[in-house]
């Protein structure tokens, strides 16, 4: 769509009225260029601040809803918006950007900016971007920047859990002895905050050398810790078989988000054993762990021989709870 300043200023000016913003109209939005910057900003400001959060608001929902609708230019210029609440609802709508022009601004926003939420979303956000370096995405000289950037981040928020968590996850995607070495001092903290991030960057990192300590948080973790444990085995995919048995018990937890992640990296591992146990949850009659299920099976590849023409019917729903065999549980 090509935007006149007519047009768009025109729209722009209507949303003073918060009442006139509607999907439809928010559409003017989509694709625009370097030239339709000043005209937004001149009228964008004029609109009020619930008006300016709603509006970034939709355009995340309407991006979920059609991935052909690109807002991300305005979500790259809204990150210089005066409010925190439109600044994060931005990050989010940053979600999937790829390109490293948005490094910089991020990091601003991680580093100084004066609302802690904005902060830990920036952080957040950077995370796709170290995992587009450990993918060689971007030139070594971006990832070495980035790398640096968040270690120092990292060292200066010590003290600030809530944020240094989420820098270590970002961090997750590097692998070196200093990021190693903060995972292992988080997962030994006495914090569950920490530990958790501990093991989101211990699934990212791909090392398996750390499934004993996910094994441990799998067997005697909190909540949260199970969950994120659950979570890393299916990064780790069928390097993490040996803890399928433990993860079909998590998969019977009545913790409904602990067993959905423990459904959903069984599907990532694939083996016999597992296919066995996402059959009988897709048979099963707690509808989150049987979407969940349903899910993984079809997400697996061959998911045609998987089912095998097989589909849960009446009288699977209506069997009693499962029970894995002996030999499943050995270890």
């Amino acid at each position: 769509m090509t935007n006149t300043p007519n047009t768009l200023s025109g729209t722009l000016q209507m949303f003073r009225q918060t009442s006139t913003i509607t999907r439809a109209r928010l559409r003017i939005l989509t694709d625009m260029r370097e030239r339709d910057q000043a005209v937004f900003w001149a009228d964008w400001t004029q609109i009020p601040r619930d008006g300016r959060a709603r509006i970034v608001q939709l355009l995340n929902e309407i991006s979920e809803d059609n991935v052909d609708l690109d807002f991300r230019p305005v979500m790259r210029w809204l990150l210089a918006d005066s409010d925190a609440e439109v600044r994060r609802r931005a990050i989010e709508g940053l979600s999937e950007e790829e390109q490293p022009r948005v490094i910089e601004p991020l990091l601003t926003l991680m580093n100084g900016d004066p609302d802690p939420t904005v902060r830990i979303a920036a952080a957040l956000g950077l995370a796709r971007f170290t995992e587009l370096a450990a993918m060689e995405e971007l030139t070594p000289a971006t990832s070495a920047q980035l790398r640096q950037a968040l270690m120092t981040a990292l060292m200066a928020e010590v003290n600030n859990v809530d944020l240094y968590r989420r820098i270590l996850e970002a961090l997750g995607w590097v692998s070196d002895d200093a990021v190693s070495s903060a995972v292992r001092m988080a997962w030994q903290s006495d914090k569950g905050a920490l530990r958790e991030s501990a093991l989101v960057a211990m699934g990212r990192s791909g090392d398996t050398s750390w499934l004993p300590m996910v094994r441990d948080g799998l067997e005697r973790g909190t909540p949260g810790v199970r969950y994120e444990a659950a979570r890393a085995c299916g990064d780790f995919a069928d390097q993490a078989a040996a803890l399928v048995p433990l993860l079909i018990v998590a998969s019977q937890d009545d913790d409904v988000e602990i067993a959905v992640a423990a459904i959903d990296s069984l599907g990532s591992i694939g083996d016999e054993r597992s296919l066995k146990v996402l059959k009988q949850h897709a048979a099963g009659r707690d509808a989150a762990k049987r979407e969940a299920a349903m899910a993984a099976l079809e997400d697996h590849e061959g998911a045609g021989d998987v089912f095998g023409g097989w589909k849960p019917g009446p009288s699977d729903r209506d069997r009693a709870a499962f029970e894995t065999d002996d030999d499943d549980d050995e270890e």
